[in-house]
């Protein structure tokens, strides 16, 4: 058999345009998951846009397809017949497929985290951005001023806003909204927002627990406690969403945020462009996909327990730090100077179960996180989490969840799979 020459070409090779912000996480993990299917593939040529694409921009490759990363009016410049699909929340299916991070269980597993911090109070900061427009005002006497005329809040801020308030009201609490703007690109420097966004803060009851809309909103909400002279987190604990290493590593303190995991969007665009090349028609709910957050990644900002006595507060902190080595509650009482008694009753006073029950619940939770990674079997998983017997890690992950692993693993992995990550 005749065989082709090393550097012949494939034939029928699709031209693949990825248009995102490189300067974020969020970015350049979308480029890396698409980067990783074509290289599977090895049938596409790659056109990469990481730098910002302004409005009107129309110097881009004829492509035949393009994985959009929150950049709207792509759909201005995209050829006739180039297939579009979108990786941004904010994004209608009904303009093109879209895969993207389910925005409410971000904002649900935000919540999660800061109840189980034992916070009481609660707030979401991002809701809506001040634009770079202005508006025109004269007063009584004629005085022009300008003010920047608000953008509005977008899809993907709503829905973590809903997923955060609904988390909350399950267990009992309230979720407040911070009426000021965050600022726009061209404010980031000037911050005429900060003061107003600091008396807010010292206005709000504490310790407060807030989610911010995105990283960049939390590691601005930080700057604004550190101006202020608010501590974080023993006033105000802060989280975000996308895990962006760089703003959540630069600010001070190193800011919590929800892990999205973006590659994995990234991924399961790619996967929907080649299916679209081949021809295929997405159905109604093929058109949109939502990918779970995998886990928080807590850092200083959230790192507080808002209890009263140190003792249980220790004991708190010792149980999630060792349930999975494993611990026992004897293990607790070694550490902690107290008498069993007075540990569950202050468990089941503060935080509604025994420690037995609380060593499970973080063992399960970790289990939760675990089961994302398909790799791991469940033997392994159970034995990581602390479970001495496979029979034991069933039992308590359908008390908890009403589902065993197997059936957690299968439906939290169904998007996943559907979208090719």
């Amino acid at each position: 058999m005749r065989r082709a020459p090393i550097n012949a070409s494939p034939r029928h090779q699709k031209v693949v345009g990825v248009v995102v912000d490189g300067a974020s996480t969020y970015g350049r993990s979308i480029l890396r998951g698409v980067t990783r299917y074509a290289n599977l593939q090895r049938k596409w040529i790659l056109h990469k846009s990481i730098r910002p694409v302004p409005p009107g921009y129309s110097d881009f490759p004829n492509c035949d397809g393009v994985v959009v990363g929150g950049v709207p009016w792509i759909v201005e410049f995209a050829k006739p017949g180039t297939y579009l699909v979108s990786c941004s929340g904010g994004t209608s299916p009904k303009q093109m497929p879209v895969v993207s991070l389910d925005d409410e269980a971000a904002g649900a597993m935000a919540a999660e985290h800061l109840v189980d911090c034992r916070l009481r109070h609660f707030a979401f900061y991002g809701l809506q951005r001040a634009s770079a427009t202005h508006d025109r005002y004269a007063d009584a006497s004629g005085k022009i001023t300008l003010r920047h005329r608000p953008i509005g809040p977008s899809p993907v801020a709503l829905n973590r806003l809903k997923g955060f308030r609904a988390a909350l009201n399950a267990r009992g609490f309230d979720c407040s909204e911070c009426p000021v703007d965050w600022p726009s690109t061209e404010q980031w420097t000037t911050h005429p927002h900060r003061a107003a966004l600091i008396e807010w803060l010292k206005s709000m009851p504490r310790p407060l627990g807030v989610l911010a809309s995105d990283d960049s909103v939390a590691h601005d909400l930080a700057d604004a406690c550190l101006a202020g002279g608010i501590g974080v987190p023993d006033h105000v604990a802060i989280i975000g969403v996308n895990n962006d290493d760089l703003l959540c590593e630069g600010a001070w303190p190193p800011l919590s945020s929800v892990d999205a995991d973006f590659a994995r969007m990234g991924y399961g665009c790619a996967k929907l462009l080649d299916r679209l090349f081949a021809g295929e028609k997405l159905t109604e709910e093929e058109r949109l996909t939502r990918l779970p957050p995998v886990r928080v990644v807590q850092r200083q900002s959230t790192n507080v327990l808002a209890v009263g006595d140190p003792n249980l507060a220790d004991a708190i902190r010792f149980i999630r730090e060792h349930a999975c080595d494993p611990c026992s509650v004897e293990d607790v009482l070694r550490v902690v100077p107290v008498g069993r008694r007075w540990l569950e009753r202050q468990f089941v006073t503060h935080l509604g179960r025994t420690p037995h029950e609380e060593i499970a619940r973080v063992r399960v939770e970790t289990a939760r996180r675990l089961l994302l990674e398909p790799d791991l079997t469940l033997p392994t998983i159970a034995d990581r989490c602390g479970f001495s017997t496979l029979a034991n890690f069933h039992r308590a992950f359908r008390i908890q969840t009403d589902s065993t692993p197997a059936a957690f693993r299968r439906d939290a992995l169904r998007g996943m799979r559907s979208a090719g990550g």
